[in-house]
């Protein structure tokens, strides 16, 4: 692949899921790579929703051509928006008030929001949803207490309102399972993924949802990595690889890693 521009519109976790983003593409074979990243934290889709149409510089503004990341302050949507001529933008829910959005109704301006990023950009861009990862289940972080530790439950929900709305929503082109990859890994001995039991650790949890995401956005297959951050031993880069492959295939389904 000759170049790969994406754009994220996101929060805490489009940081970790775009972190390790450029080296995997450059690995993976993409021979020029831009990344944006729209960062603020815990922001909902409502809140990016507002903050698009009223022009508001509430952003940080990573980029990364390749060669590491740069962070510009007081940045707005639309401006973030006209810097490129974007292949894709990839947009995820936030956690604003302790708990994973589940209802049908927290996602009433995910249509709107894409409509209005699709009236400035080029007809080519296209638009992906990531789905975010589990909190661990024995953490005691707030998110899994707001659900009575009950993660079956969450994972229920969030199932059910992905396959009921998100996958439903004819703006979106793309599911990114980042989450199902990271589920798929935690069926392995890979061990903890997150570095707080909710935000992904800085080597393995961060690689694995990289590699989920330039691997689906170019369909690239995610066995041709080469590259792995430090951290990342032989078998994390086995388990992350069939991780990614397994979400892949069933996006809202768990697939046990027995090796």
């Amino acid at each position: 692949m000759q170049s790969l521009k994406i754009l994220f519109l996101g929060n805490s976790f489009a940081e970790d899921t775009m972190q390790y983003a450029a080296e995997v593409a450059q690995s993976l074979g993409v021979s020029s790579v831009t990344l944006g990243l729209l960062y603020k934290g815990g922001c909902p889709i409502d809140f990016h929703y507002s903050h698009a149409v009223k022009d508001e510089l509430e952003y940080e503004y990573r980029t990364n051509d390749g060669s590491g990341w740069t962070c510009t302050l007081d940045y707005t949507v639309n401006r973030a928006v006209n810097s490129e001529d974007w292949d894709w933008i990839a947009i995820q829910h936030g956690t604003r008030d302790d708990r994973r959005y589940t209802s049908p109704e927290c996602y009433e301006k995910l249509a709107p929001l894409v409509d209005y990023l699709k009236s400035i950009t080029p007809s080519k861009t296209k638009f992906a949803f990531n789905l975010t990862w589990l909190g661990e289940p024995d953490h005691p972080h707030h998110e899994i207490l707001s659900y009575d530790k009950n993660t079956a439950l969450m994972r229920k929900k969030l199932e059910e309102v992905t396959k009921d709305v998100i996958a439903n929503t004819p703006q979106i082109d793309l599911l990114i399972p980042t989450g199902t990859a990271v589920e798929n890994a935690r069926t392995s001995a890979i061990g903890i993924l997150t570095r707080d039991g909710y935000h992904l650790s800085l080597d393995k949890g961060r690689f694995i949802a990289a590699l989920t995401l330039i691997s689906t956005i170019t369909q690239i297959p995610a066995e041709r990595i080469s590259w792995a951050p430090e951290g990342v031993d032989d078998y994390a880069v086995k388990v992350a690889v069939s991780a990614v492959k397994y979400a892949q295939q069933n996006p809202l389904a768990i697939t046990k890693i027995d090796f």
